[in-house]
């Protein structure tokens, strides 16, 4: 009865793989919220802000599955098992990470795990200056890229990912601050986060995104009656 029993446990799972390898596309990956490690637990913006970033930076790889904000943003402050959000997300590949920002410094930890074990294929820390910002984000996505294909073939992408926005960090903080609020959907977060886009539009007059942000922002504002 025990081998019997064995046999059965071991078709079952060679089964469930040979199954979940057909349905579930290898080269897909789901970005996982970065947590914030910082002092100042309102660098938030910050963590969050580089986490989406990176889904940016990787959903320009062609050949690449991508799982959208809105959906691995479910799982922010919530701890579960990498090999049930694959399953939950339907990635092979989850991307977890860490931000913890000092003043000027910067560092970044990341970790590419397969969903399917739950096994580490990178881990990496990254420690850079604010100002060097989106070069840490071009070098993270590459290094994401570069592993995936090592592990589970072609994949085509550029030599950069991630290109500099604008030289005014302090423009680039405010912008996140307003995309982080203006992403909470309420009236009293988007407008901080409208306050804030027009900051990063006046330190940056050339930074586009800012612009986008702001009209937005007073769009969904004046929907709502709360226009100025």
């Amino acid at each position: 009865m025990g081998g019997s029993f064995f046999v059965i446990i071991i078709s079952y799972s060679y089964i469930y793989s040979t199954i979940r390898k057909k349905l579930i596309n290898q080269k897909s990956i789901a970005v996982l919220p970065f947590e914030n490690l910082s002092s100042d637990p309102e660098n938030e913006y910050f963590s969050d802000g580089m986490t989406e970033e990176i889904i940016n930076a990787l959903s320009k790889i062609e050949g690449l599955e991508v799982t959208a904000r809105t959906s691995t943003f479910v799982f922010k402050n919530i701890k579960k098992d990498i090999r049930h959000i694959g399953n939950e997300l339907g990635v092979e590949l989850v991307l977890e990470g860490s931000v913890r920002k000092s003043g000027n410094r910067v560092r970044i930890t990341t970790q590419l795990i397969r969903t399917d074990n739950g096994f580490h294929i990178w881990s990496e820390n990254f420690d850079r200056q604010l100002d060097d910002i989106f070069s840490l984000q071009d070098d993270v996505s590459l290094l994401i890229a570069e592993k995936i294909r090592e592990n589970f073939g072609h994949l085509s992408f550029e030599d950069h990912l991630v290109k500099s926005q604008t030289t005014n960090i302090q423009s680039y903080q405010a912008f996140l601050k307003g995309r982080y609020f203006l992403k909470k959907w309420n009236l009293h977060d988007i407008a901080k986060g409208a306050d804030y886009f027009e900051k990063s539009t006046i330190l940056d007059p050339n930074f586009d995104l800012p612009f986008f942000g702001a009209g937005l922002s007073y769009s969904l504002l004046g929907s709502w009656g709360q226009g100025n």
